[in-house]
Parts: structure tokens; sequence; C-alpha cells
């Protein structure tokens, strides 16, 4: 391998050095393995076809979900969204799904943009020790470099294996938007709106095989991104997973939930 030329590069180099120290395998354990407390993550929800999980979401509203839009694949009569869970499989409400609004200047893949959707439910619901809203940022600012947050899903636990049962936890950093648009990284592809993600040790990061479309939070009691995008390999180090900020979209969700 060439070595790295740019002082960007080698600072970016040092910066996942540490970040992953300790780590000797890229076999991926999703979520850091972390089994989230029981209702911990009450805005959780699990968007669902035919009972099986797709997508994570979080309830911002008694009545509105905030997903990842390339998580809407499937027709909309097919889906449902469950909340209240901490297991898969186990009871929790579930809802159908009354309208699907994407944003309206959503690009999908392979140049994935502005990748969110809001779900209306079929009714509002009632706020209890298992199921609540997530507040919306306060600011419109994105989560700025060296915060700490959090990442929560159902994803996938290993590399090409089966979604967890039980509902899992990561801690995270938020990267220099700058080191993650590297060549050798995302290569450009990390637009201001977007949050760049790294786990503590190179073994760990949430995959977009079931994480997708659930939330990061950085602060508490706020919804900071929407998981978004990774690389196929999910703990490859030169490609850290990618959230779409929430703040700088405030106003056109509380625009549409508003409506």
């Amino acid at each position: 391998m060439e070595a790295p030329r740019s002082p960007m590069l080698l600072l970016l180099l040092a910066v996942l050095g540490a970040l992953w120290a300790g780590g000797n395998t890229f076999e991926t354990h999703i979520i850091g393995g972390r089994e989230a407390a029981p209702n911990s993550h009450p805005y959780m929800v699990s968007l669902q076809k035919s009972g099986s999980h797709l997508c994570g979401g979080v309830l911002v509203h008694r009545q509105w979900v905030l997903t990842a839009a390339h998580c809407l694949t499937h027709p909309t009569q097919l889906l449902r969204l469950v909340l209240g869970l901490h297991v898969l499989g186990d009871p929790g409400l579930t809802c159908h799904i009354r309208q699907v609004v994407l944003h309206p200047e959503y690009k999908p893949a392979p140049h994935l943009e502005n990748d969110l959707a809001l779900l209306k439910l079929d009714g509002k619901v009632k706020p209890s020790k298992t199921i609540k809203p997530l507040a919306l940022p306060r600011g419109r600012q994105a989560v700025a470099a060296g915060a700490r947050c959090s990442v929560a899903g159902w994803g996938v636990t290993h590399q090409g294996g089966q979604l967890t049962r039980a509902l899992q936890e990561l801690d995270m950093r938020v990267l220099d938007a700058r080191m993650c648009n590297n060549s050798r990284f995302w290569n450009g592809d990390i637009s201001p709106r977007m949050i760049c993600l790294a786990a503590y040790s190179k073994n760990q990061a949430p995959c977009k095989q079931g994480d997708s479309g659930g939330p990061v939070t950085c602060s508490r009691g706020q919804v900071a991104g929407i998981l978004s995008f990774g690389f196929k390999v999910c703990t490859n180090i030169f490609k850290p997973p990618v959230a779409t900020a929430v703040a700088p979209y405030t106003s056109w969700i509380k625009k549409v939930i508003g409506h």
C-alpha cells in the first residue's frame, strides 16, 4: 500500500488507529454485542413486512415515525410499524401506515442524499413506559465532530448472519466530515447534512442489514441522525457508517407533521 502523504490522511489514520486499537480481526460484531436495557429506548420502532424486521425507525410524534427513505421499497399496504418492542417477535403495538412522505429532494442509491421519510400511523399512540416519542433537535446545526453518540437497532450481529432478537446498542463518536471525504474513505460523498460515525473498536459497527432507519442520539432526549448507509462489509474501517443529520431537516419535519 502506498504510504499516506497528506497531513489530513495522516491525522485520519491516527484517529482511526486510536479508535480501533485492540481489535485483531475484521469479523463483524454489529452494535457491539451489548443488549440494551428493556424499555431504555421507548422511541424505537420496527418497520416490518409479513412479520419480518426490515428497518428501524424512531417515533418523533404521537402519530409520526421518522426513518430512512431507502427503507420504503415495498408497497405501503404490505408494511407495518411495531412499537414498544425489546425482543423481535414479542407482543408490541402494531400500526398500519396511513401515509408515507419521502423528503422531496431524496435521491436513491448510488448517490444517497436526503435519505429521510416520515410515516404517519393510523392513530395517535398514548405515551407509556414502553412507547414514547423522541424530541427533535433544538438547533439546525448537525452534530459536531468528536461528539459522543449512540445507535440502537435489531440488525445482524455478525457479517452475513441473522437479525438479532433483542435490541442492541453501541456507543460511537462523530468523525470530521473532511476526514470521511478523503479519497481513501468516502471520497467526497459526505455532505454537511450527513454524520460520519466511528465505533470504539474496529470490530463494531451498525449495519445496513436491519439497522438502517434507526436513530442516532448524541444528547439526551433528542434524535440527532437516522442511519443511512455503510459499506457491504459493515466494519470496513475505511468506509465508516453514515447517518442523515436530522437538525437541518427539522423545519421540513415540523411542516409535514403540522399538516
